[in-house]
């Protein structure tokens, strides 16, 4: 896991902690039934900002086309990327898009 990855899981980390001890405190210094109701409107509000967006996904313009295979300004099509192999025998095959790195004993 490189460096940026895990700093982001920390930060995560740290502000889930922080949320549930800020919530904590509101309720103690709030009372329940004051936070249930504000959390019932905060709620409300949330999902319409949901159901806004799951609407905007399905009609913004260019919304479930597959994306060009075709390099832009180019007028060859790509190449087909698929691969062929045949093993024999106790052969193994290790087909990959990218550098292998297989630790075999």
């Amino acid at each position: 896991m490189d460096g940026s990855r895990r700093t982001w899981i920390w930060v995560g980390f740290a502000v889930a902690v922080l949320s549930a001890a800020g919530l904590g405190v509101h309720f103690a210094v709030v009372g329940l039934d004051k936070a249930d109701k504000l959390a019932s409107v905060i709620g409300a509000f949330l999902a319409l900002a949901g159901l806004g967006l799951a609407a905007w996904g399905l009609v913004r313009p260019g919304a479930g086309q597959a994306p060009s295979r075709r390099p832009s300004g180019d007028d060859v099509p790509a190449a087909d990327p698929g691969q062929r192999a045949e093993a024999s025998g106790r052969g193994r095959i290790y087909q990959a898009g990218r550098d292998q790195h297989i630790h075999e004993r």
